[in-house]
């Protein structure tokens, strides 16, 4: 976009008139102090006479000495303050030119111009920390703006479909309108029956205590008859048992006729045996013969008397037979009777209990009839409720739909005014890309789909800026088939976490990496995926020397720690007692920040390094390892914090008291880094570019994946310096 020949040429032009400039201005001091020296020479007296005496030489050599010292010094103080200018030049016309991915300029490089100087690096910062941030908007607005467009999208589709089912539901009210009318009558008809149900539940209710009360008459009854029933039972097997005794007894007369009977047969034969002695004995025996004929006609009598009572006698017994077994059957037949009579009476008990439960029944059945027929008359009453609700409800679902339609109507409205928003971000983002903040894709596209994964903590303010970065990048690629996964690591992550997420995205098998070279332990892996073809960039922290790394993005942390020490010399104004805090125990970024840091402060006599102790990269354990130091050594006018956490400093010397004592230098700048600066606390901080930490490592690696150049092995990140100069602009900003 910018001609790179152009510039430079612009440069050496800007730089050999300022050279000339000077050169003339210092000759044209040096021709008046000759011609001033030349004048005096000739000076007339008071008297009006000439004098024609010419000055000693000596005075001649003095004058001339100092006029060539001063035009020396002036060209010397011209030099300086044109090469300021020139420096400021220089980077104005690289601003002119939309660089803006620059440091600032030194203030002590820049002697007599330091207010130009401290000017155009806030105008400079400014500025890039107003395009970063709408980098960061940009990324915002286009998710919020692609959410949106979904969200429309949804919610006409949504709406086209409430506009159907509201017209739907419109026609199905009127349906439900005339459904409601229909129920209202069929409950009015079932109101009527209910009532005339009840009318006839109340008259069987009077026929069930009716039939109660005869059946318990009934059952009154035949408790009554069958208790006659036993009595004439008791008095029929009296008389059979009695019809049994007779036939006994009859058959005791039987056999004494019979025993008679063979009496009379023996007096017969008696009576034979008698008539034969008497005719044996003649004439003496007539009397004997008629004892004898006596007897015989006795015994004849006797047997025919006997043979008519046993004749009697059996037709008795026939007659007591049959009587006997006709009793026995009336018997029989009676208490088969006496079973059915139970089961008679059991049958009406049962009919009576039943009579009863049914009449408990019918008085609930009629209760609940009762129930539902005022239920039935307060559903009729609700049935009107529900017509007036109906007619509203179908009254109000045609508003409803007409004002769908044009809630419909106002989305697809609104729908283009977000598609103009849409290009008129994409008009900013080509404004943004006029001014150079950081590195730009190449404009050739993957010919494969490629995925880059960014591994960072996100447990500070620092890396959710390098996030911004790394959003941005992936929205540059994401039109060039090139997809950016940021796996972000939450505070309190520790090392074996850092290298499981790295397997775990080693496992899906990217195409590159952009890592911290935070852990010893990633070395390895790193020459692994090296080694396979997979490239790695580090970034923010380098990897030791001899890891096979892509290269390396980032601060250079020795040079930080020098500037900091720079800034901590002009804070102390040369003089104190300074406090170091840090990893200090861990070769990496805080050692070397460190060792910058004493580098820069040896220049100093008069500022000493009063203590170094340890803290992590967090608040908490910067300000219990301040809190310590300061509690036992409270002479103390520097704090160097070489990581993350200075305001945990801040803290802990505000609990001490110290706050117009001691000042800070620290890295990176959050609210509350600024607010310490604004409270004089800390001094100065020393940015890094997070934004382009996130992003430029990105874009450096897709254009070594596409085209194979390799970039160099290290690349500076940009710095820059907040203090009490510039530190209200950041936080309007």
């Amino acid at each position: 976009m910018f001609n790179k020949e152009a510039k430079e040429k612009n440069s050496a032009t800007f730089k050999a008139r300022t050279i000339i400039i000077t050169l003339v201005f210092s000759l044209c001091i040096i021709l008046l102090a000759t011609l001033l020296i030349f004048i005096f020479s000739t000076t007339t007296g008071t008297t009006g006479n000439i004098t024609g005496a010419a000055w000693p030489k000596q005075v001649y050599m003095v004058l001339m000495a100092l006029s060539v010292i001063l035009s020396a010094v002036l060209l010397y103080t011209s030099l300086k303050f044109f090469s300021s200018l020139t420096l400021i030049n220089s980077n104005a016309k690289k601003m002119s030119e939309g660089e803006l991915n620059i440091s600032d300029i030194p203030v002590d490089k820049t002697k007599g111009l330091e207010a130009l100087t401290i000017a155009f690096n806030d105008m400079k910062s400014n500025l890039l920390s107003f395009i970063e941030m709408t980098k960061g908007n940009v990324i915002v607005l286009s998710d919020s703006i692609d959410k949106v467009l979904k969200s429309i999208d949804m919610t006409c589709q949504g709406n086209e479909q409430i506009a159907g089912s509201i017209t739907h539901v419109a026609e199905k009210a009127m349906e439900q309108l005339s459904i409601v009318n229909q129920t209202i009558e069929s409950i009015e008809g079932i109101g009527n029956r209910v009532d005339g149900i009840t009318s006839n539940i109340a008259n069987f209710e009077k026929y069930i205590d009716t039939t109660v009360t005869v059946a318990q008459e009934g059952t009154d009854n035949l408790e009554r008859f069958y208790s006659q029933l036993n009595t004439i039972s008791d008095n029929m097997n009296i008389t059979f048992e009695f019809f049994g005794k007779l036939n006994t007894e009859i058959a005791e007369i039987t056999e004494v006729g019979e025993f008679i009977i063979k009496i009379s047969e023996q007096l017969k034969l008696l009576g034979i045996n008698a008539s034969v002695e008497a005719a044996k004995a003649g004439e003496f025996s007539k009397g004997f013969t008629v004892i004898a004929n006596e007897i015989n006609q006795l015994g004849t009598k006797t047997k025919e008397g006997i043979k008519r009572i046993t004749g009697i006698v059996g037709n008795i017994v026939k007659g007591s037979d049959i009587l006997s077994k006709n009793i026995s059957g009336c018997v029989d037949s009676f208490n088969a009777s006496k079973e059915t009579f139970n089961s008679v009476k059991e049958s009406f008990y049962t009919i009576n209990n039943q009579s009863s439960v049914l009449t408990n029944n019918m008085k609930n059945i009629y209760t609940e009839i009762n129930q539902i027929n005022s239920f039935t008359k307060q559903t009729n009453a609700k049935g009107y409720e529900l017509h007036t609700a109906s007619n509203e409800i179908s009254t109000k679902t045609q508003e409803i739909a007409a004002v769908t339609e044009q809630e419909l109507a106002e989305l697809h409205e609104i729908r283009q005014n977000t598609l103009s928003l849409n290009n008129m971000l994409a008009g900013i983002q080509n404004l943004i890309i006029r001014y150079n903040t950081s590195l730009r894709p190449v404009e050739q596209s993957s010919a494969k789909k490629m995925v880059i994964a960014f591994l960072a903590p996100m447990d500070h303010s620092f890396w959710l800026s390098i996030r911004q970065g790394v959003l941005y990048a992936q929205m540059e690629l994401a039109n060039r088939n090139t997809v950016v996964e940021y796996h972000g690591m939450p505070a309190g992550y520790t090392e074996d976490q850092l290298i499981e997420i790295f397997k775990n995205c080693i496992a899906k098998g990217y195409d590159g990496y952009v890592v911290p070279g935070f852990f010893q332990n990633l070395i390895p892996i790193v020459n692994s995926l090296t080694e396979k073809g997979i490239p790695v960039m580090g970034f923010n922290c380098d990897f030791p020397k001899g890891t096979k790394r892509l290269a390396y993005y980032g601060p250079d942390t020795y040079l930080q720690g020098f500037e900091a020490g720079n800034m901590m010399k002009k804070a102390l104004s040369g003089k104190g007692n300074v406090l170091m805090v840090g990893r200090l125990e861990i070769a990496g970024l805080h050692l070397e920040r460190l060792t910058g840091f004493e580098a820069a402060l040896k220049s100093s006599k008069n500022i000493k390094i009063a203590g170094k102790v340890f803290a992590e990269d967090t608040y908490e354990t910067v300000y219990r390892a301040v809190k310590g130091h300061l509690e036992n050594d409270n002479n103390i006018d520097g704090i160097f914090v070489a990581g993350g956490g200075p305001t945990g400093a801040v803290k802990a010397i505000v609990e001490a008291g110290l706050q117009d004592q001691i000042r800070v230098v620290c890295f990176d700048r959050d609210k509350d880094v600024l607010q310490g600066i604004r409270d004089g606390i800390i001094y100065a901080s020393i940015g890094q570019d997070p934004f382009g930490q996130g992003h430029d490592p990105v874009i450096y690696l897709y254009n070594y994946l596409v085209t194979g150049q390799k970039p160099q092995d290290t690349i500076p990140a940009r710095s820059d310096i907040v203090n009490a100069q510039n530190v209200d602009d950041l936080i309007e900003l």
